[in-house]
């Protein structure tokens, strides 16, 4: 009924084939940096063939990768388009990750061009855009003016999400020579407060075109130069070229022939300053072809005898250079077009920065892991119907010891017990056996109040928030799955009135959790055999997930500093989630169970 099938209708079920992937763009989690979580993205084998759901409203998509979650931001195709619906990673598929600025330090050289074909009004205004003070409703923009617009929206975007801890910028204009415009002396400078932002607002106003040619080439040198001596050590060092395309440089007789000799050839520059410093290049492409012959064909009256079919070369886009640019960088992907895709792109730079991390992992599957004791038991009992007394308690044991050592391991690495240490009084109640609906209500009771009570808000309902924001975010994934979440549901289902209709969605949700385990929605009060398969399964799923969170929780830290902090119980400041080591004086813990 909520998705508009109208009762006792037909029904069909249609194969339908997963869309390939050109660009998965991915949110760098917080617990990574951005070299680690590139690593882990490339030497992941598991993505090559990984199938998702997204684009839809509702909860954000993960990926899981080597335990660590990964937010899906966009799925493109190959013309850029934003994909929608069952898509397939392939390995092919470039990846890409978006570092907000809040979690990465970026030191950022904009290189605008500001030579003569910049003052081309080929672009078409967006309504929006035509009445801004000034244009007067111009249906077209000058590539310079949409540049200025363009860094305008990084700016409000700096402000708004915050420049990140460290992270300086510069903005340099250039055409046959290179200036500063901001900070207007030689050097680069934070852009966190107002009152900077005021100033590079002021110099990106300043900005205009100039009579000129355009080198390239001497233009990334100059920036190069930047990143190497005003740049942080620890920070990213990006360069962000904006142009039309067009590289003619004019050499000075008064240059020296080295000078001359490195700036000739811009795309064995950016390789050099790429591989030697580690310094990355985004190319952004103002104008398009389409846009330019459109202009061009409106300009006969305007340029009477001068006009002819083929226009000057200087004004013609021409983007083949950046993309080579972009390619000797990393492979970046590269942006082109008008007013809209260059607001876009200064606005999410506003905000963090992208980085290509090339295709998935091609290397071996990891081995199948052998079958543990419990889950060979779990396959008897379920093919017999009935679990025996001493099987039963030996599924019941591998649960409890799971539970453990997620209470042991808990504290030394986040710096509180994820679960909550328990005496054996109220642990040897999730040993009882359920015979019918009373026994397996009291069961339910007792692992829900012991094993998904005192979890934290974020592990409990993590579909209701940002793993990213969890103290290890990487645990979050194996309560993801909604495996533990079936104990709060059955919780409801069992203690509630069934017939009252305010819980009619929680009935259907606990109704198809017993038929999941049981093969039918409503067993019978005394059917032994649904309620112990119930209680099997339930059991079996527990296990495995905190069997998995040990192991998670067991492994060297990703963030040492975060980790050391956690582990000595230091409160610097950070949002925590979970609750507070408990009290030492409280009931005999069961810590180490066996």
């Amino acid at each position: 009924r909520a998705h508009g099938l109208a009762a006792g209708g037909e029904w069909a079920v249609d194969v339908v084939a997963a869309v390939p992937v050109d660009t998965l763009e991915l949110e760098l989690p917080a617990a990574l940096d951005l070299a680690r979580a590139a690593r882990a993205l490339r030497d992941d084998p598991l993505l090559d063939g990984h199938v998702l759901v997204h684009g839809y409203e509702g909860p954000d998509t993960w990926l899981d990768v080597a335990g660590t979650p990964f937010r899906v931001r966009r799925a493109l195709d190959a013309g850029g388009g934003v994909l929608r619906g069952l898509l397939r990673v392939s390995g092919t598929t470039r990846l890409t990750l978006f570092a907000p600025g809040s979690r990465a330090g970026v030191d950022i050289v904009v290189l605008a061009d500001s030579s003569s074909s910049m003052s081309v009004d080929d672009l078409p205004a967006p309504e929006e855009v035509r009445w801004r003070p000034g244009r007067r409703g111009r249906p077209r923009l000058t590539r310079m003016e949409a540049l200025k617009d363009a860094l305008h929206a990084m700016i409000d975007a700096r402000m708004l999400h915050g420049a990140g801890v460290g992270t300086r910028f510069a903005l340099l204009r250039f055409d046959v020579a290179t200036a500063p415009v901001f900070p207007p002396h030689e050097g680069m400078e934070e852009v966190g407060d107002a009152a900077a932002a005021t100033r590079l607002r002021q110099a990106v106003t300043l900005l205009n075109f100039r009579d000129q040619g355009t080198d390239i080439g001497q233009a990334l040198h100059r920036a190069g130069e930047l990143l190497h001596r005003y740049g942080s050590p620890d920070n990213e060092r990006l360069i962000v070229l904006v142009s039309d395309g067009a590289h003619v440089p004019q050499f000075a007789e008064e240059r020296s022939g080295e000078s001359v000799q490195g700036t000739q050839d811009p795309v064995a520059l950016m390789e050099e300053l790429h591989t030697g410093l580690g310094i990355r290049l985004h190319t952004v492409g103002i104008s398009a072809p389409d846009y330019f012959d459109q202009w061009w064909l409106g300009q006969r009256a305007a340029w009477g005898s001068r006009w002819t079919r083929q226009p000057p070369l200087g004004l013609v886009p021409n983007h083949a250079l950046l993309g080579e640019l972009a390619a000797a960088a990393g492979g970046d992907r590269q942006r082109i077009g008008g007013v809209e895709v260059l607001e876009r792109y200064f606005a999410e730079l506003g905000s963090g920065v992208e980085r290509a991390v090339g295709t998935p992992g091609s290397g071996p599957l990891p081995p199948l892991q052998p079958p543990t004791a419990w889950q060979r038991l779990t396959v008897r009992a379920e093919r017999a119907g009935t679990v025996p007394a001493e099987e039963w308690r030996a599924l019941a044991q591998a649960l409890l010891q799971a539970y453990s050592r997620v209470v042991r391991t808990s504290l030394p690495r986040l710096g509180y017990h994820l679960l909550a240490p328990t005496g054996w009084d109220r642990l040897r109640h999730l040993e009882s056996r359920a015979r019918d609906l009373d026994s397996f209500s009291a069961w339910v009771s007792h692992a829900y109040k012991i094993l998904n009570e005192p979890l934290p808000e974020a592990l409990r309902r993590p579909h209701r928030h940002d793993p990213a924001r969890f103290d290890l975010p990487g645990l979050v994934a194996p309560f993801a799955d909604g495996r533990t979440s079936e104990l709060h549901e059955l919780r409801n289902y069992l203690h509630h009135r069934r017939d009252d209709p305010k819980y009619a969605k929680g009935n259907r949700l606990a109704g198809e959790i017993i038929r999941r385990h049981t093969g039918t929605y409503a067993p019978e009060d005394d059917d032994e055999v649904a309620w112990s398969r119930l209680q099997l399964g339930l059991t079996r799923n527990l296990t495995a997930v905190f069997e998995e969170a040990a192991e998670i929780l067991d492994r060297p830290p990703l963030t040492p500093e975060h980790e050391a902090g956690a582990a000595d119980g230091a409160d610097d400041g950070e949002r925590r989630e979970g609750p507070p080591p408990p009290d030492p004086a409280g009931p005999r813990l069961v810590q180490g169970y066996s």
